[in-house]
């Protein structure tokens, strides 16, 4: 009995030793030591040779060294994870590639860089064709001599010779020609269609603006130029026969001003014609210089036309009023008798306005009566002329204008020297009622001003105690001389009055304006506060992760928040745009800091077969002295992760992979893998 539980015991260890034995076959990412490794032990001496053969002719071939390796599993790790980081510690490089075949579990990695040519093409037609089907049926040999094959075999060309149809051909040409004539068409008429839109914009911006041409397109401007010199030229050539009847009619003296206007016309005609000439000869000119000389032509030009049509008007004007001088006159003499007719009634009011008022209020109008008299007296001796001159030929009636016109004045003045003594009374009485409402409006706007003035940077200080200092003066002269001279004290009241309310106006506006960019200032400062420090909190509980660009642009905002506080004082413009360009540096650096984050998540899940409970610490930088050094229970680690450098960085503009060389040099690789 004692013996068979011995034997029990020895049995039971045994077992236990046999199911122990694969897992102590577990094989790690390993450096390759030659191009065929079989630590699995599947391959024959003859299994060895042969696939040796196949390594060694596709070098000599290609130049491409296949590295094969056989291994019982993958060590816990996933098939890629394990590959790359045996490419890593293998220094394979751009012209090697990578089969790895887990025999026990039946799972496998076929890798070929993208620097090989055509190995992304390939790669996955070899792997899915070649090489996977040999795995499925244990041909271990057949497999890695299958993948050397496809690697060695030039991508497959089009089959030569192969069938062209003529008919077809020619038929696809046709089409090619008839949908090249319809775009071509389609392509001309929009050209057009855009030149004419182009055009009818330009003929609306103003030809003397140089500012306003210089948006105008360098085609349309030409058009242009060319439509305005056509325009003046036959301007010029109107206007010098409408001046030679002009002349007959009004006499040179009086036609002077449509003389100078006309030759001026004429001068930049022919200066518009000689830069058309410069544009239109052999030698080409710039652009600049094109736009230059045709803002100068339409310019001199667009000033010759408008002064001829001011002169023009001018001349119809004069033509309409010798036509209508008849009625005109006619209107003028009934004017004469109605003002006439106000003369004693205005004489009386003024009498009775100077038992009223102090002499010096009514300065203003103290004369407009025997002012009216003589006025009424010229205006009656040039309508006499002016009738006199209407029965003769048009060429002798050149006096006419000015005696109609001379009359017309005349009368127009008596007019108003009459309506202001007539309402001298109720203007005066006005300014006397409202004389002490306007003392109080423009002392509270003094009281306002000293109030400004009292606090420290008041806007336009200067100006505005300038201001106060006359507002003061006018009040005090109205409370001393209001009744003497109403009327010239509340002008001059109101005056002044309107000069403090003006400046204060612009004094509220400029104060308000500095209020808005303190608290735009403000907001800018503290939302720029706000995101640095959000993207610092995030960066240091992820900095195993964080890659140099994030942290760049997080140093970068720093520097512009500290810039915007230093010109907070002295310059809130400048700041606000300190404090604005931090927020938005801040901004960049946490999408940065996003992407670095999860990528690394995407590289630590690949290769240790989830997230586990040390991914954490890990992209937190917490844990670096080990794992990221590459000891630790992570089979090699990350091979150095951002709190360690990542082999370099970002390479072509991605992350790498915490495989370290995997994607480094440029290269990335294809092929992938799967079970079998």
């Amino acid at each position: 009995m004692r013996i068979a539980r011995v034997l029990s015991m020895l049995l039971a260890i045994l077992i236990t030793g046999l199911l122990a034995a694969p897992g102590a076959a577990a094989e790690p990412p390993l450096r390759l030591a030659s191009q065929l490794t079989d630590n699995a032990g599947v391959l024959s001496d003859a299994q060895r040779a042969g696939v040796q053969r196949a390594l060694d002719q596709l070098y000599d071939t290609k130049r491409i060294q296949l590295w094969v390796v056989f291994v019982e599993d993958f060590s816990g790790q996933n098939q890629l994870g394990w590959a790359q980081n045996t490419i890593r510690l293998s220094d394979l490089g751009d012209d090697d590639a990578l089969l790895a075949v887990a025999t026990e579990a039946r799972a496998y990695s076929f890798q070929v860089p993208s620097t090989i040519r055509g190995g992304n093409a390939r790669a996955e037609d070899i792997r899915r064709d070649s090489v996977e089907p040999a795995l499925r049926r244990g041909d271990w040999a057949g497999a890695a001599i299958a993948a050397a094959n496809g690697l060695k075999a030039d991508p497959p060309a089009a089959p030569a010779g192969a069938g062209v149809s003529w008919p077809g051909m020619l038929i696809a040409l046709g089409v090619v020609v008839v949908l090249f004539g319809l775009l071509w068409w389609w392509s001309r008429r929009r050209r057009a269609k855009r030149r004419r839109a182009e055009f009818e914009a330009a003929k609306r911006v103003d030809p003397t603006d140089a500012a306003a041409l210089a948006t105008v397109p360098l085609e349309a401007l030409d058009e242009l130029s060319r439509s305005i010199v056509v325009d003046v030229d036959n301007a010029v050539r109107t206007s010098a026969a409408e001046l030679q009847l002009a002349v007959e009619e009004f006499g040179a003296q009086r036609t002077e001003p449509f003389a100078a206007a006309l030759e001026n016309a004429k001068k930049a005609l022919a200066q518009a014609f000689n830069v058309r000439q410069t544009l239109d000869d052999e030698a080409p000119e710039t652009p600049l210089q094109q736009r230059e000389l045709l803002t100068k032509v339409v310019i001199s030009a667009a000033r010759a036309d408008r002064e001829l049509e001011a002169q023009s008007q001018a001349f119809e004007q004069l033509r309409d009023l010798v036509i209508n001088a008849p009625a005109r006159l006619d209107t003028m003499t009934q004017q004469m008798v109605g003002l006439t007719a106000r003369i004693e009634p205005s004489q009386q009011t003024l009498q009775n306005l100077h038992t009223q008022f102090d002499a010096t209020a009514l300065s203003s109008v103290e004369g407009n009566v025997d002012t009216a008299q003589e006025r009424l007296a010229f205006a009656d001796r040039n309508i006499t002329a002016a009738r006199g001159l209407v029965s003769k030929p048009a060429t002798d009636q050149t006096a006419l204008v000015d005696a109609v016109r001379s009359a017309e004045s005349a009368l127009d003045q008596v007019r108003t020297l009459l309506d202001a003594v007539d309402s001298a009374a109720s203007d005066i009485n006005r300014a006397l009622a409202e004389l002490p409402a306007a003392l109080t409006d423009i002392q509270a706007g003094i009281d306002q001003a000293n109030s400004l003035l009292t606090q420290p940077d008041t806007p336009q200080a200067d100006k505005l105690s300038t201001v106060r200092d006359a507002a003061a003066r006018a009040a005090a002269d109205a409370q001393s001389h209001g009744k003497a001279d109403p009327l010239g004290t509340f002008t001059r009241l109101t005056k002044a009055d309107a000069e403090l309310d003006q400046l204060l106006a612009g004094v509220h506006e400029q104060q308000e304006a500095a209020e808005r960019l303190a608290r735009a200032l403000e907001q800018a400062l503290f939302t720029a506060q706000s995101r640095i420090k959000a993207v610092s909190d995030f960066v240091e509980t992820r900095r195993g992760s964080i890659g140099p660009e994030a942290r760049t642009r997080l140093a970068e905002a720093q520097r512009q928040l500290e810039a915007a506080l230093a010109k907070r004082a002295s310059d809130p413009n400048e700041a606000v745009a300190h404090a604005n360009g931090a927020s938005t540096l801040a901004a960049q650096a946490q999408g940065l800091a996003n992407d670095d984050v999860r990528a690394a998540q995407r590289s630590y899940t690949s290769q240790y077969g989830g997230g586990g409970s040390d991914m954490g610490a890990v992209l937190g930088g917490i844990l670096i002295g080990n794992i990221l050094r590459g000891g630790g229970g992570f089979g090699g680690g990350f091979g150095g992760g951002y709190g360690g450098g990542w082999g370099g960085g970002r390479s072509m503009g991605r992350p790498t992979s915490y495989g370290g060389s995997s994607h480094s040099s440029g290269r990335s690789y294809s092929g992938g893998g799967g079970r079998f």
